[in-house]
């Protein structure tokens, strides 16, 4: 049994017993960890609160090899991101950035990229005035860093190149295809040229650029369909999160 010691974040918490949980950490240098945290419930636990869902801190654990569960010894925190918990709408966001990166990501595959873009991601969200575009660039980078990269430069059947045109976005092929092959996915959906070019521009700008880029209500209404749409097929799993988004105004 390896004593381990990592940055990490709780992207997931649920309760074991009266007095103990079990947590999904996403780690820096262990990817996703799941582990249990003895008494973390009880007034009196060595934990002291630290343990709470999106908490940014220094996890030690026993690492016991072939085990789902292992053991938390210590979370000391770094960061609770406490303006971030203070508004609604943020923390909403906040929970579905790690439940998609539960989602995505497998066990023991470490991501420092991922890592590093959630811890990001949080931080930006009490700066950022379009937080649902601020998911779209979230989610572009997710599955850029994850392998399933979405294709919005040409038709990913025939390689037509698309430019200021219309198209269709077929989830199961993964990328946009164009009016002539649209019979390769008779369930492929129609996306409009001004948001296949946003997609575009999207894939290329880093988070803190989000305030330079405008969306009109159906370019919000297309991205979201079309990346919704591709994170569902890839993860074949329900994000819950989506549900409490839908309902914020």
């Amino acid at each position: 049994m390896a004593v381990q010691k990592t940055e990490a974040i709780i992207i997931r918490s649920y309760p074991l017993s009266d007095s103990s949980k079990i947590l999904t950490f996403y780690t820096r240098e262990f990817g996703k960890v799941r582990a249990v945290a003895k008494g973390a419930k009880r007034a009196k636990s060595k934990f002291r609160g630290n343990v709470e869902l999106l908490n940014h801190g220094l996890l030690i654990f026993f690492e016991k090899p072939n085990r789902d569960l292992q053991n938390v010894n210590e979370f000391d925190l770094i960061d609770c991101f406490d303006q971030l918990k203070q508004d609604f709408d943020q923390t909403i966001y906040a929970c579905y950035y790690s439940e998609l990166v539960d989602a995505i990501e497998s066990e023991g595959g470490a991501n420092q990229d991922v890592f590093n873009l959630l811890i990001r991601a949080f931080k930006m969200l009490p700066c950022t005035k379009d937080i649902p575009l601020l998911a779209r660039i979230f989610e572009l980078c997710l599955l850029d860093k994850a392998g399933y990269m979405p294709i919005f430069s040409h038709c990913i059947v025939c390689s037509e190149l698309l430019v200021d045109v219309a198209a269709r976005f077929s989830d199961r092929l993964g990328g946009l295809i164009c009016w002539n092959c649209r019979g390769q996915d008779l369930h492929s959906v129609s996306i409009s040229s001004e948001s296949i070019e946003l997609l575009k521009t999207l894939q290329q700008i880093d988070m803190s650029s989000v305030s330079r880029v405008q969306a009109s209500q159906q370019n919000h209404q297309e991205l979201k369909m079309v990346l919704s749409s591709l994170i569902a097929c890839q993860t074949q799993r329900q994000i819950k999160s989506l549900k409490f988004i839908e309902n914020l105004k």
